[in-house]
């Protein structure tokens, strides 16, 4: 076995059990909700994340799956989109991989009904604090930021590359909406959430007002 090829199968041992826990909860949170056509969702899209969002929401998706196929299909590429990483490197994004695959699902397992792919809150939601919750406000971002960059390592693929800045971008773009959505929603409750938390990495010690 090449290990062109033994990396094509270890990118394949980290994407499906991903997919598999993304696809899950979709389906569970969509069971719960009222069935809606593509146009309502589309357009409850683009009120929550802004049109600019929502184009870079629906396009990485798109250019995902397209990316993923043509990494997986052509062997070697022909279109130049090999990276010079060593082999090293990509072990190491094995490894990052593996250990964020647990961590991916606790998270989707700690939100359970109130996670959906585009910004929205449900009648009933509540402010979810625990498990991943406690110390980060956005764990789900830290860990695809940490699982994208392992899928981009094992490939070595200048697709894949591209498909993590469009997730960087995408983001930093996101998380000042999504927290100004729950402020509107909780109020004190979140700001005081905000003072004791990280953004995207754990916080030790609640962070004290100005004077």
């Amino acid at each position: 076995m090449s290990g062109e090829i033994l990396f094509r199968i270890l990118f394949l041992v980290l994407f499906v059990p991903g997919i598999g826990v993304r696809g899950y909860y979709t389906a569970k949170v969509r069971a719960t909700r009222k069935r809606r056509s593509w146009k309502e969702r589309l357009r409850d899209t683009v009120q929550a994340e802004g049109r600019t969002g929502a184009i870079l929401l629906i396009g990485q998706g798109i250019y995902l799956i397209i990316a993923v196929l043509l990494y997986l299909l052509l062997s070697p590429s022909p279109l130049r989109f090999d990276l010079p990483v060593a082999d090293w490197l990509r072990w190491i994004g094995v490894a990052l991989g593996v250990l964020s695959l647990p961590f991916l699902a606790w998270v989707h397992y700690s939100l359970d009904k109130h996670w959906d792919v585009s910004l929205s809150l449900r009648k009933d939601h509540v402010l979810v604090t625990s498990g991943p919750y406690r110390r980060i406000r956005h764990p789900m971002y830290t860990v695809h930021l940490v699982y994208f960059f392992a899928w981009m390592l094992v490939s070595a693929n200048l697709l894949l590359f591209i498909n993590y800045i469009l997730t960087i971008l995408l983001i930093t773009l996101r998380i000042p909406k999504e927290e100004k959505m729950l402020l509107d929603s909780f109020g004190e409750e979140y700001h005081a959430y905000m003072k004791r938390t990280g953004r995207l990495l754990p916080r030790f010690h609640e962070k004290k007002e100005r004077e």
